[in-house]
Parts: C-alpha cells; structure tokens; sequence
C-alpha cells in the first residue's frame, strides 16, 4: 500500500505542476495577444488632410496634415494642377494657385509598422473680380429695366398728349383684331404636332430654372462644403453612381450620382438650365438687334451703304464662327458675360443676310411707293412699313438662333473657355472629360449635362421651324 500511496502522490503532484504551468503560459499568451493589439492600436494612423479651404487665386495654400494621429513615418500630399500631377513632402507644406479651379488634395499617411490611411480637402480657388465686373450683371438688368420703363412712360405720355386718351375707340379696335388673330395663330401652332412638343418642353426647362433651388437634392451645389467627400477605409469613393439611399455622411441623396469632386449630378445640371437659358436668350438678342439693323440698313439704302455692310458680313461669314469665338474668348477672358458677348457677335450675320433679302422686296412693292408719295421719310417708312412685314421672319430666325447660341456655350464650356465659376452642362462635360468619365464607366456624369444640351436645343429647333410654317403663309399652304 505504501508505494503506491507515494506514486499516487507523485502524480497528483505532477498533474498540479502541469495544471500551474499550462495556467500561467495561458496568462501568458493572453497576456502578449493583448500587449500586441494595443502596441498595433498604438501603430494605427489616421490621416485629417483638415478642413476645405475656398481662397482667391494667386494665394499660397499651408496644407496642414499635424491634426493626424497614430506613429506616422511620412506624409504625401497629392492632387492635380494644370493637368500634371503634384506631390508634396511634409506635414506641413505649401503650394500657390494661380489657376482657378476646384482641386481634390489627398494626404496619404504611412506609419511605421506598414500602416496607412487617406484622407481629402477640397481647395477651391476663386477669382476675385472688381466691382465693376461683379455688379456687371445687375447694372445691365437695371439698365435695360429702366429703359424699357422710360420708352414705356415717354409712349403712353405721347399717346395722351396726341389723342386725349390713352385708349381711344380705334384703338379699342385694333386690339380686339390683334387679339382674334392671335388665337388664330395659336390654333394654329397647336396644330403642328412637332412644335407643339418643343413648347412644352421648353416650359418645362423655365420651369425647372425657375424652381431649381427648391428642386435640387443639394442647397447650393457648388459650395464645398456641400461636396460628397471621399471615404476610402468604408469604400465610398468619387464618381458614385446614381441612388435613391441617403449618403450616411451627408444625408444627401444623388438620384443621378457624384461627380469625381463629389458635386452632385442632379442639382448641377438643374442650376445648368440657368445659365443655358440665359446664354441662348441675352446672346441671341444681341445678336438679332445687329443682324436686322444690319439687314434693314442694307436692304433699304442700297448702293454704297449695301456694299459696305455686306462686305463686312461677308467677312464674319467667310471666318469660321468656332474659331473666331475661341479667339476672342482667349482675348477678352474667361468671364460669363464676355461668353454672352461673343456668341451675340459671332452669330449676327446670317440674320442680317435673311432681313436684307426680304427688305429688298417688300420696298419695291406699291404700299412704299405710295408712303414716299405722300411725303414719309426714311425712318418712317422703315418703321412703320417695312419693320412690320419683317417681325415674323425675325421671331422665327430668333427662336432658331437660340439653340445655336446655347450649343455654342457649351462648346467654350467643354473646350474650357467658359467661367467656372457658374455651372454649365458644357462646364460639367468638360469636367467629366478630363477626368475619364467616359473611360471609367462614369455614364451618369455624361448622360445628364448631354441629354440636357440635346433636349434643350431640339426644343428651340423644333419651335422654331414650326413658328416659320405658322408666320409664313406659303409654306403652310403646303
């Protein structure tokens, strides 16, 4: 009994002994599992490129990445500028922008123990115009604003002073003739089918110009702090494509998806319509007013004045209209109003050659004759005889030239002659181009701005042939 006693108690000691050990390598091992997930947690880095900058161009940048954390061995800053790309060193570094733009500036951070992570500021550099170019605009409306006022006030107060009344029966008359006729035109037009279709359309646009701040999923799109930024760690990276879901970073939904800055789709080519819109009818008006000045001059002079006029539209003629824009956009800058200002200059010649060949006609007719007879003069008899029989054709050609005036701005847009500081679609095609939208599968970014252009100007297209068979008697008969 004796020994077995003592071998019992050896291996009870010994199975206690293994029990401690295996205890204590357990504690151990946990231990060290523990110690290298807080040393790795330590390692962790976390990349803060800080906040999004908006500055005037020609000012010097201070990239600051010191808000990052973790044990960080290198910082690199990388973005694109004048179509090269740029890296910078540094936790702290500096670059200068002379160039207008919005540009997407990455931090990569690296730490000792391989580890890294990214993040993105956007700087957008602004140009700073004088105050004669900023209140540019507002000086223009209210010029034309009061003018219209003072021709509107000096034609009333003539009317008076001539007749004692400001509605006297003929002219009571003349109204209700004017009003029978245009309900005769408007059935009329409601009967072209095609043109018809473009009106509506074309109301819609308004429309959506009208109300795009309320229609629009983002407040002001080309505010940066209202970009949907890159999240690389979760997978949420610029172009993003079209969805109905919120963003969980900004609770904005991209029903037509992101650009590459995060901008969003839908919204801009909303805001879009703004600047088409008033392109195609500022430029065409100019354009229209020098062309039928031009053409009535001409057509109605004749001799010296016809030769020297015409040869003068010859000359926009003979000179191909795209590369004159470019020309002068490059002369003048890049500025919205000097793109309305180009396309208005550009585009008046063919107006002038239409009105001069019906002026040419309509003064030889007998009504003309009779109205030198009785002593009218030049102006008069342009004004109230000729100018009159002329409107028709002008308002049709006007409706047509607008579609070319809005086609035009979104050619400089693409071609980057256009402002970026005011959203275009031919901005945002130019912007998807450079950025390989069409090469990376970024199909949202290029539908949108593109089927815009084309629907807008098919619109005006279509009203505008049809306005030409209503307004001329002749083809309607056909």
């Amino acid at each position: 009994m004796g020994p077995k006693c003592g071998l019992v108690g050896r291996s009870g000691l010994g199975i206690a002994r293994m029990s401690i050990w295996l205890v204590f390598t357990a504690c151990a091992l946990t231990a060290c599992i523990a110690l290298a997930g807080f040393a790795s947690a330590q390692d962790e880095v976390v990349a803060d490129a800080g906040p999004n900058i908006r500055v005037d161009e020609g000012v010097t940048v201070e990239f600051d990445g010191t808000g990052s954390t973790g044990d960080i061995l290198s910082y690199t800053w990388n973005f694109t500028y004048d179509d090269e790309p740029v890296v910078l060193d540094g936790d702290v570094v500096q670059f200068t922008f002379e160039k207008r733009g919005v540009y997407v500036v990455t931090l990569n951070v690296t730490g000792h123990n391989a580890t890294w992570d990214t993040d993105t500021a956007t700087i957008t550099i602004v140009y700073v115009p004088t105050w004669l170019e900023a209140h540019i605009g507002s000086i223009v409306k209210w010029t034309v604003l009061i003018g219209l006022i003072a021709w509107a006030a000096s034609f009333v107060l003539r009317k008076y002073l001539k007749d004692r009344a400001l509605l006297t029966p003929s002219d009571i008359e003349k109204l209700k003739v004017q009003w029978r006729n245009t309900k005769k035109t408007w059935k009329i037009f409601k009967a072209n089918r095609l043109g018809f279709s473009g009106f509506v359309i074309l109301i819609g646009f308004v429309i959506v110009a009208i109300l795009a701040p309320i229609l629009s999923t983002v407040p002001d799109p080309k505010n940066p702090d209202n970009y949907e930024y890159n999240h690389l760690s979760e997978g949420w990276v610029n172009p993003l494509p079209p969805s109905w879901d919120p963003s969980p970073y900004t609770g904005q939904r991209h029903i037509w998806g992101t650009d590459v800055f995060g901008k969003d789709v839908y919204s801009m080519t909303l805001y879009g319509t703004r600047a088409s819109l008033e392109v195609g009818l500022i430029a065409t008006l100019i354009s229209v007013a020098l062309g039928a000045s031009i053409g009535l001059a001409a057509g109605y002079f004749g001799k010296v004045t016809d030769e020297a006029l015409m040869r003068i539209t010859d000359f926009f003629l003979v000179i191909p209209w795209f590369p004159l824009m470019i020309v002068m956009m490059a002369i003048l800058g890049q500025k919205f109003i000097w793109v309305v200002l180009v396309i208005g200059i550009t585009s008046w010649p063919s107006t002038a050659r239409i009105v001069r060949s019906q002026v040419l006609t309509i003064k030889e007719r007998q009504f003309i004759e009779r109205a030198r007879a009785i002593g009218a003069n030049s102006g008069q008899i342009i004004k109230k005889h000729i100018l009159p029989n002329v409107l028709p054709l002008i308002f049709a050609n006007t409706v047509l030239l607008i579609s070319l005036a809005i086609f035009s701005e979104s050619f400089l847009d693409f071609f980057g002659l256009g402002d970026p500081t005011v959203i275009s679609w031919g901005l945002m095609l130019e912007s998807a181009y450079n950025f390989n939208a069409y090469t990376t599968g970024a199909w949202w970014w290029i539908l949108a701005p593109g089927a815009a252009i084309i629907l807008m100007v098919l619109a005006f297209s279509l009203v505008g042939y049809a306005l030409d068979d209503v307004l001329n008697p002749k083809l309607r008969k056909r």
